[in-house]
């Protein structure tokens, strides 16, 4: 396992020692050093192996929203074709990054409770740290976890739930088996919980109250708790402008929690979706997208742009494209869903409408609970494509099988474990059946 704490934007808050360990007593002891390790956290979820590029990708290319046209078939190939196997090296790597992120939020939290200068923001730093843990942990259910029917059922499998960070090689870095989903889901209850107490409502590049709100509201609905999904959803404050706002997230009235790149903090979201000169193109619209989009759906020539690509990442030269990883479309779509689930269809039909009148389409003809879920699936599917969310709505609704269906082999509906996780731990750390 790796450590993860002496990277990025932590090299200056962690000194690594020849001893293959990090030392607690030269790790954060100023205001400085815990800024520049919240930093080192957000920095990981840059990373090219998660939200740079790989997870959302993975999980849209199992989902067919992407086609793997490349030439990286052993990896991105073999999880468009749902055949993924545990020694798929993405898997591993995006698995191994998500985990070192959790270590640099654990570190933070560990060093920032020493810190007694009064002008250090300490609870709203715990707080992000503690939000930024949720969110790995819910990205590693979503994969990985759960069952074959979805999430939040009885005897649901869950992942290593590690709390403490990791900053030596010995006891600390011992392996332990996997949690239960609900050991996991309670942990990122509490976590997200911390940060609405102690995080102020507003959108930008770090995690706010609002940001914290939609991912509890997000987690709840995809554990099916359809009343709690509504109660922390209305919680988000209405953006200004979003009802008049381009649709699919183009412009910023939309983005609650964006991850910025630079020309010299990039990602690969257009690297991968061009051709030369500037991409490779790897990823090309899924078959049926297009199809998906009623008639007059303005969304559509965003999402299957007139050159086969999309219009959602086009930096080719720059690779700097924000990543949206809360949007407020998600909200709106989150309250319609769990109104309808819970009894509101005004409300539902409502919401719903927000979105349909965006995208140009007219006001839904739904009037039965499961016609406004069914309209509010489809129009995640096109408000959020490429974002990563499809595949997670497939689980949650047990409808993989019904929307794939050559995906015949149930137990794929969970990722496998990377092979190195069972083999080193002698497999205390347990493989997902049937791999």
């Amino acid at each position: 396992m790796s450590l993860g704490l002496a990277l990025g934007a932590c090299d200056k808050a962690v000194n690594v020692q020849p001893s293959n360990s990090v030392s607690s007593d030269t790790g954060y002891s100023t205001k400085e050093d815990a800024a520049a390790g919240l930093l080192g956290c957000y920095d990981a979820v840059q990373a090219a192996d998660y939200d740079g590029v790989a997870f959302p990708s993975t999980a849209d290319l199992i989902a067919g929203e992407i086609r793997e046209v490349g030439t990286f078939n052993t990896t991105y190939g073999v999880i468009a074709q749902n055949q993924t196997l545990p020694d798929n090296v993405q898997v591993g790597n995006t698995w191994d990054v998500i985990y070192i992120a959790i270590n640099r939020a654990n570190y933070l939290l560990q060093q920032s409770d020493k810190i007694t200068d009064p002008a250090f923001p300490k609870l709203t730093t715990q707080a992000q740290a503690r939000a930024l843990r949720a969110y790995h942990y819910m990205n590693l259910l979503g994969l990985w976890g759960g069952s074959t029917q979805g999430y939040g059922y009885d005897g649901g499998l869950g992942v290593p739930l590690r709390l403490t960070p990791t900053t030596a090689i010995g006891t600390e870095t011992a392996a332990i088996p996997r949690s239960s989903e609900a050991d996991v889901a309670t942990a990122i209850r509490a976590d997200l919980d911390f940060a609405i107490a102690n995080l102020t409502t507003g959108t930008g590049t770090t995690i706010t109250k609002s940001a914290a709100l939609a991912l509890r509201a997000r987690f709840e609905l995809r554990m099916r708790k359809y009343a709690d999904a509504l109660a922390f959803a209305k919680q988000v404050p209405a953006t200004t402008g979003f009802a008049t706002a381009a649709a699919t997230g183009l412009t910023s009235p939309d983005a609650i929690w964006q991850l910025a790149f630079s020309v010299t903090d990039q990602n690969s979201y257009a690297f991968y979706w061009y051709p030369s000169p500037g991409g490779r193109n790897e990823f090309d619209p899924g078959t049926t997208l297009a199809a998906a989009h009623p008639a007059g759906d303005r969304r559509l020539a965003v999402n299957v742009a007139a050159s086969g690509t999309t219009l959602k990442y086009t930096h080719t030269a720059t690779r700097d494209d924000p990543f949206n990883v809360v949007r407020y479309a998600e909200v709106v779509l989150t309250i319609a869903e769990a109104a309808a689930q819970t009894g509101d269809l005004t409300t539902a039909a409502a919401q719903l409408n927000i979105i349909r009148t965006r995208a140009g389409l007219a006001p839904t003809t739904a009037t039965t609970a499961a016609a406004l879920v069914t309209d509010i699936l489809l129009q995640r599917r096109l408000e959020l494509a490429y974002e990563g969310n499809y595949w997670f709505d497939l689980r949650r609704t047990n409808t993989v099988q019904t929307a794939l269906p050559t995906y015949t082999q149930t137990f794929r509906n969970l990722f496998p474990i990377p092979q190195r996780e069972t083999n080193i731990t002698n497999n205390l750390i347990a493989q997902n059946p049937m791999y």
